[in-house]
C-alpha cells in the first residue's frame, strides 16, 4: 500500500492515515458535494520523515506525479491534515503550516516538508498545553499532507452553522465572504461580508449588526447556506465551521469542514440574536423582571408592542419585539430601525440616536420611494377609522372610561374563589388578562405623551425657548395618583410634627421598632386608609417585593424620614416661566394631561400586579413550592398543579434560575448577537445624562437602593439605579435625584418635574462613579453631574 491516498480511495476516510481535514473532505465528497480533487500524503510517510529526516524512497515520485495529474495552472493547496486537528474541543486552526500557490516542484517538496515540521513546534506544544489535551508532552502528532487543485475563486469565505461566538445558538447561519481567494479572510488580513441567515423557510439574509458594509447581490448567499445545512444533516454534525470557494463559471466548492470549536461558557437563557437595546424600555420598565414575570411580558408583547398599528400602517412588524436580558427588559433595535426607515429623513426622530448603536441607526438608510410615501401618507389618513384613539383628543376622552372599567375587574378579581389549585390558577388567568387589557390600553397614552412632548420640544427651540422652561411647562397643574400619594406622605408627616411628644417619640425610634405602636388611633386609622386605596404600591414592582398593604413599615419609615426631615417648600415646576406661545401652552397642557394618565394606567398596573403577586403566594402554599414559585415559567406553574411536573424537578428548575437571577450583571445599554457591548465611561469628573427636571441642587450624594433608607437627610442628592413610584415620598427631602436609567418620559422624570426637583437620569455608572458621601453638584437643565475632587 503506497502513501498517496486519493479522494476517492476507501483509505480516504480513515483519520489515523490520512489524517482528520482529509478523512472529513472524503466524506463530505461521498455525498455528492463539490470537492476539488485532492490525494494525500499519508500519516506513514512524516513518520518516517520524523524518524530519518528523510523521504521515503520513491515517494518523491509519487507526490511529483500526483501533481501532475491535479495540474500546476492554477497552482496547488498544500495543507496539514494531523491526526488531532479539527476536534470539537480545539481547532488547531493556525497552529500546523498550509501554503497555497504552489506551482513548482522544489516549492512543492519544501512546502511538504515545512507541512511535517509544523507537527512539532513549539507553537502547537504550547497550544496542546494550554487546552490540556491529553499526550501534549508526549510525541508530536502525526499528520498527512493534503495536495488539493486550487479553485479560481470569484467568491470565497467561511460559513457557519451556528453562532461561532455561542455554539449553543442553533437559530441561524453565519456566512463572511470576500472578493478572491478566502486566504486573507482566514488569515484576518481583510474585512468580510458578514450576513446572519435565520433558520426558517424563506429567510433572507440580514447584514451582521456590526457591519454597515452593503451585501453584494452576487453572493450567493443561498447556495453556501443550503450547502452548510445538507453537510450538517448528512454527517450528523451539531455545528460546522465550513470553507468555501465559488469560481468564475459559479461553481461552489467546499474546501474544508470541521466542528465549531466550543466557545466560552455562555448562560443557560441566551439573549436573542440581533441588536437589542435598554434605551426607551428603561422607561417602559426598569425594575428586574423574575424568571414568571419575563414569561408573561413576553406572551404579552403582541398586545402592546405597537405590532398591531405597524401592520395597519403596511409596515412589517420585527419579531420578537422584546427581550428579557439577565432580568432586564430590552427593545429590538431592528424594529425601532424599521420603523424610523419608513420615514423622510426630515421626520426622524434626533432622539432614535441616542437609543441605537451606531451600527443600527437608519442615517445612512435612504428615504422611503415616493410610491411607499404615498401609501404611508393614505395609510395614515385611514388609521383614525381602524384605530380612534391615534387622535389625541378621542384618546383623552375614552381614558375615564377605560381606567374605570379595568378598575371594576380589578375589583371582580377580589370576589374569585381560590381555595383549591384549580380555582387559583383560574384566578391567576384571569389577573393576567387584566395585566394584558392594561398594557394594551397604554399603547396610545404613552404614543401621545412622547410625540407630543418632542413637538414642544421643537417648537420651543424654534421660539428660542430654553429647554429647563419647556420640562417646567409640563410639570405644572399636574394631577395623578401619584401626585396625591406624596402629597398624603407630606400632609400626615405634618400631621405627625403638629404634635410635639408623638413627633419626638416618632423621629426618634430606633431601627427596627414598631412605628404602629406609636400611631393615636386617628391616625392609625388614615394608616388603614391609606393602606386600602394605595397599598398596592411598593418600592419596586417586581412581584418578589411585597406591596405596602403586606409591609405597613415601609410606609411608616418614609412617614419617620419625612418627619426626621421636613420637605422643604417648593414650587410645582420648579420656577416660573415667561408668559409661552399659544401653541407651547396648549401642547405642554396635552403632554400634562397624557403623562397624567399615564401614571394613572400605571397604578392599574400596579394593582394588577398586586392580585397576580397574591395568586402566585397563594399557588407556591397550595402546590409546596413556596416563593420559589415566582421562578417557574406560567406552564410549569400549570403541569406542577396537573401533576405533570414533579415538585422536586420543579423546585431544581426554580433553584438554578434563582442562583442566576442573584447573580445576573447590571444591565448593560446593548446586547449585539448575545453579547453586551458598555458604553465608555468618562474618567473625569464630569458625568452626562439626560436633564430631565430643570435647576441645580448642591449636596451629599447618598447612595441608595431603598426609598426608606434611614442614612437619607433634607438636601441629600439621591442617586439609584432607576426609581419607582413608592419612591415618590423621598423625593420631598431630596435636594436633587441622578439615576442610571431612565428618560424624560419615565416615573423619575415626570415626579421630579412636578415637585421642582433637579434631577439627571441616564447616568450610565453613577452608582459606581459617584463616592458615597461627596458632596456633588446637579444640573437638571444641562444633564450634567460635578463630583469635586478627592
Amino acid at each position: 500500500m503506497g502513501d498517496i491516498v486519493r479522494i476517492e480511495d476507501p483509505e480516504a476516510i480513515d483519520e489515523t492515515r490520512v489524517g482528520r481535514k482529509f478523512a472529513a473532505l472524503a466524506r463530505a465528497s461521498r455525498l455528492g458535494i463539490a470537492v476539488p480533487e485532492a490525494v494525500a500524503v499519508g500519516t506513514r510517510a512524516h513518520a518516517s520523515w520524523r524518524s530519518s529526516g528523510a523521504w521515503p524512497e520513491g515517494l518523491k515520485e509519487e507526490v511529483l506525479a500526483a501533481a501532475e495529474r491535479l495540474g500546476w495552472d492554477a497552482g496547488l493547496a498544500v495543507r496539514s491534515s494531523a491526526v488531532k486537528e479539527d476536534l470539537a474541543g480545539c481547532s488547531f486552526a493556525g497552529q500546523y503550516r498550509s501554503f497555497l500557490q504552489v506551482s513548482t516542484p522544489e516549492e512543492l517538496f519544501r512546502r511538504v516538508e515545512d507541512c511535517w515540521d509544523s507537527a512539532a513546534s513549539e507553537t502547537v506544544r504550547a497550544y496542546l498545553a494550554a487546552l490540556a489535551v491529553e499526550g501534549a508532552e508526549a510525541e508530536a502528532p502525526l499528520l498527512a499532507v493534503v495536495l488539493q487543485r486550487m479553485v479560481p475563486a470569484a467568491w470565497s469565505g467561511v460559513a457557519f452553522s451556528r453562532d461561532p461566538r455561542a455554539p449553543q445558538r442553533s437559530e441561524a447561519l453565519w456566512i463572511e465572504a470576500v472578493a478572491g481567494t478566502a486566504e486573507s479572510l482566514v488569515s484576518g488580513l481583510a474585512i468580510p461580508w458578514r450576513v446572519r441567515i435565520a433558520r426558517r423557510p424563506g429567510a433572507r439574509p440580514e447584514a451582521d449588526a456590526g457591519s454597515a458594509r452593503r451585501m453584494p447581490p452576487a453572493l450567493p448567499w443561498k447556495a453556501v447556506a443550503g450547502l452548510l445545512l445538507t453537510l450538517e444533516q448528512r454527517l450528523g454534525e451539531n455545528g460546522l465551521d465550513i470553507e468555501w470557494a465559488v469560481d468564475r463559471d459559479g461553481i461552489l466548492w467546499l474546501l474544508q469542514l470541521r466542528p465549531i470549536t466550543a466557545a466560552a461558557a455562555v448562560p443557560e437563557d441566551l439573549p436573542p440574536p440581533g441588536i437589542w437595546t435598554r434605551r426607551l424600555a428603561e422607561d417602559l420598565w426598569g425594575d428586574r423582571i423574575e424568571p414568571f414575570f419575563a414569561d408573561v411580558l413576553l406572551r404579552h408583547a403582541p398586545r402592546f408592542d405597537l405590532s398591531r398599528i405597524l401592520t395597519r400602517l403596511g409596515i412589517p412588524p420585527v419579531r420578537p419585539s422584546l427581550a428579557v436580558i439577565a432580568g432586564y427588559l430590552y427593545l429590538n433595535a431592528g424594529a425601532l430601525s424599521r420603523m424610523a426607515a419608513q420615514l423622510p429623513r426630515r421626520w426622524r426622530p434626533a432622539e432614535l440616536e441616542g437609543l441605537l448603536p451606531p451600527g443600527a441607526r437608519p442615517e445612512a438608510t435612504p428615504a422611503p420611494p415616493f410610491p411607499r410615501r404615498g401609501e404611508l401618507l393614505l395609510r395614515l389618513l385611514a388609521l383614525p377609522f381602524r384605530e380612534p384613539q391615534c387622535l389625541p383628543g378621542i384618546c383623552l376622552r375614552r381614558a375615564a372610561r377605560t381606567v374605570a372599567a379595568l378598575g371594576e375587574r380589578i375589583a371582580e378579581s377580589l370576589r374569585l374563589p381560590g381555595g383549591t389549585a384549580a380555582e387559583r390558577l383560574a384566578a391567576l388567568a384571569f389577573d393576567l388578562e387584566t395585566l394584558a387589557r392594561i398594557q394594551e390600553n397604554n399603547q396610545w397614552p404613552y404614543f401621545h405623551a412622547a410625540a407630543l412632548l418632542a413637538a414642544l420640544r421643537e417648537a420651543a427651540a424654534r421660539r428660542g425657548l430654553p429647554g429647563e422652561d419647556v420640562l417646567r411647562l409640563i410639570g405644572r397643574k399636574a394631577d395623578n395618583v401619584t401626585i396625591r400619594i406624596e402629597a398624603w406622605f407630606r400632609e400626615t408627616a405634618a400631621r405627625i410634627r403638629s404634635r410635639p411628644e408623638l413627633a419626638h417619640r416618632f423621629a426618634s425610634a430606633p431601627a427596627g421598632s414598631d412605628l404602629r405602636r406609636i400611631l393615636p388611633p386617628d391616625l392609625d386609622r388614615e394608616l388603614e386608609r391609606f393602606l386600602a386605596a394605595w397599598g398596592a404600591r411598593a418600592r419596586h414592582r417586581s412581584l418578589l417585593v411585597p406591596r405596602w398593604a403586606e409591609a405597613p413599615e415601609e410606609v411608616l419609615r418614609i412617614l419617620q424620614a419625612l418627619v426626621r426631615n421636613p420637605a422643604p417648600a417648593r414650587s410645582a415646576g420648579g420656577g416660573e416661566v415667561l408668559a409661552p406661545p399659544l401653541l407651547l401652552r396648549w401642547l405642554s397642557r396635552r403632554v400634562t394631561r397624557f403623562l397624567d394618565l399615564r401614571e394613572e394606567l400605571r397604578f392599574l398596573l400596579d394593582r394588577a400586579l398586586y392580585r397576580i403577586r397574591i395568586d402566585l403566594l397563594a399557588l407556591g402554599r397550595l402546590l409546596g413550592a413556596g416563593e420559589e414559585i415566582f421562578y417557574l415559567r406560567l406552564e410549569e406553574i400549570e403541569a406542577l398543579a396537573l401533576g405533570a411536573l414533579a415538585l422536586p424537578e420543579a423546585l431544581s428548575r426554580a433553584g438554578r434560575r434563582k442562583r442566576r437571577f442573584a447573580t445576573a450583571p447590571d444591565p448593560s445599554p446593548f446586547w449585539i448577537d448575545g453579547r453586551p457591548h458598555h458604553e465608555l465611561t468618562t474618567a473625569h469628573r464630569i458625568l452626562r445624562g439626560i436633564g430631565a427636571s430643570p435647576g441645580t441642587a448642591t449636596g451629599r450624594a447618598v447612595l441608595v437602593t431603598d426609598p426608606a433608607d434611614p442614612s437619607v437627610r433634607r438636601g441629600d442628592i439621591l442617586v439609584a439605579r432607576h426609581t419607582d413610584p413608592g419612591w415618590t415620598p423621598v423625593f420631598s427631602i431630596a435636594g436633587g435625584v441622578v439615576t442610571e436609567e431612565g428618560g424624560l418620559l419615565n416615573h423619575c422624570a415626570i415626579v421630579a418635574r412636578e415637585l421642582g426637583i433637579p434631577t439627571v437620569v441616564g447616568v450610565r455608572g453613577a452608582m459606581r462613579l459617584v463616592p458615597q458621601g461627596s458632596r456633588i453638584t446637579v444640573d437638571g437643565s444641562s444633564g450634567t453631574i460635578l463630583i469635586p475632587p478627592e
